[in-house]
């Protein structure tokens, strides 16, 4: 909302600037709920015409199911909020570090802080297509969370131009998201797709909810660098948490660090048991 806010101020000044602003972004809400809208008819007149296969025995959703998940989904999430963690409040207090660090203009901090999701919209369909097509997702998500240890270390520890750092994140953010949440879909049934994602996304939440405050104590007792380090040490977890997802996955024959042929081989002598 920073640059929309900038922009509405060249022409308005106040309230009318900060009302207008906030219309913005009421429309972009009012036109995601047309989007979804249109989604439910759609899914509607899905069912209609293609009916909904019965539920069969054993196929029931029930809460107590999450308990019942493999160690493989909570590997999955671990590595989704210890990345996460170190990626959403870094950008949140990342326009103050830079106008600290590298005596950015706030103009210039704005630019270098939105830039992940900037390259995430134009990289995360691209990162999506590669993952599809050639599978290995375990070795993706790794190679993503060293990429964005390798970002944090040049923040942290080098005066190199910031920019190059962030459009790494940007890039490493976009790569793990394509190829850690389809994860889910390998690991649970699809009864329990919802109910696992549900969790993710809580778990995530959770998370980054109790990391928001701790990082601002952080901040406002030790200072930037020693954030930087923790946020080092979360992706490091991470880090840890995806090699055990691999040779774990590995081990017990899984679908997560093959490729996407012998993942449909895996798959077809599966059914066909």
């Amino acid at each position: 909302m920073g640059p929309v806010y900038e922009a509405v101020a060249k022409t308005k000044s106040g309230y009318e600037c900060l009302g207008t602003a906030l219309l913005i972004a009421t429309c972009t809400c009012v036109f995601s709920l047309g989007c979804a809208s249109i989604l439910a008819l759609l899914d509607i007149r899905r069912t209609k015409i293609i009916p909904v296969e019965p539920v069969k025995a054993g196929d029931e959703i029930k809460l107590s199911d999450a308990l019942k998940f493999p160690f493989t989904l909570w590997l999955v999430f671990i590595i989704c909020v210890a990345f996460y963690c170190a990626v959403f409040p870094f950008i949140s207090l990342g326009k103050v570090f830079f106008i600290s660090k590298y005596d950015f203009s706030p103009v210039t901090a704005n630019s270098a802080d939105s830039i992940v999701y900037l390259i995430s919209a134009f990289a995360s369909p691209i990162c999506g297509f590669l993952v599809d097509l050639i599978g290995f997702n375990t070795l993706w998500v790794t190679g993503a969370i060293a990429a964005t240890i390798g970002s944090h270390l040049l923040l942290a520890f080098t005066f190199i131009n910031p920019f190059v750092a962030m459009i790494l994140m940007g890039i490493s953010y976009s790569l793990l998201a394509a190829s850690l949440w389809p994860m889910v879909a390998l690991i649970v049934s699809k009864h329990q797709l919802g109910t696992a994602y549900g969790l993710m996304q809580s778990v995530q939440n959770l998370g980054l909810a109790l990391i928001s405050l701790l990082t601002g104590i952080i901040v406002d007792e030790e200072g930037y660098f020693v954030l930087e380090v923790f946020f080092l040490g979360s992706l490091c977890i991470a880090l840890l948490c995806s090699l055990l997802l691999y040779f774990y996955d590995s081990y017990k024959g899984g679908f997560l660090g093959v490729s996407k042929k012998r993942r449909q081989e895996l798959q077809n002598l599966e059914s066909d048991e």
